[in-house]
């Protein structure tokens, strides 16, 4: 079998990219063939690392017994969640017990209802707070520290004075205050 010289030649062409291919070290100073390298290191460093990971604990199995885990956890927390449902509906209601300490001398029926006090509350904390910014008017933005934190407090134990005297149920204090 004789070979034309142009099939020769085609032939040895077609050739030098595969031999080029297989010796990709000889060509040092060839700057793709270097970072071809590298990603071909990075990458066999990255198949290692990944096949290392899966030998330790398999993620499926993992993510199996942290929902095992879970689940003993919430069927606990349902069981004791019904014990204290069934508890309370089976214990026995108690007497009221009688008040003591300061605010056992009041009646309930002297005490006003709840939403009085918070109407009461809402308003006394509005009006201290006017308060307060009519001290710190008055006393100007150059007053003296301790004078400012003395005028303060002393609207503070005017407006605790009232708040006690709401929450319990007593009269209010004198109407002297600062």
């Amino acid at each position: 079998m004789l070979l034309r010289p142009s099939s020769v030649a085609l032939l040895a062409l077609a050739l030098v990219p595969l031999v080029a291919c297989g010796k990709r070290e000889d060509s040092g100073g060839d700057p793709q063939a270097s970072r071809l390298d590298a990603l071909e290191r990075r990458l066999d460093s990255i198949d290692q690392r990944l096949g290392g990971l899966e030998k330790v604990v398999p993620p499926t199995a993992r993510l199996q017994d942290d929902v095992r885990l879970l689940e003993q956890r919430l069927t606990g927390a349902e069981a004791k969640a019904t014990q204290a449902l069934e508890t309370a509906k089976t214990a026995p209601t108690l007497p009221p017990v009688a008040p003591t300490g300061p605010a056992a001398g009041t009646r309930t029926g002297e005490r006003p209802d709840m939403l009085e006090r918070r109407t009461a509350l809402a308003g006394l904390m509005t009006e201290y707070r006017r308060k307060l910014a009519d001290v710190t008017k008055e006393l100007g933005p150059n007053a003296d520290a301790m004078e400012r934190a003395a005028a303060r407090r002393e609207v503070r134990a005017w407006y605790i004075a009232r708040r006690r005297a709401i929450l319990t149920g007593r009269p209010m204090p004198d109407a002297a205050g600062p």
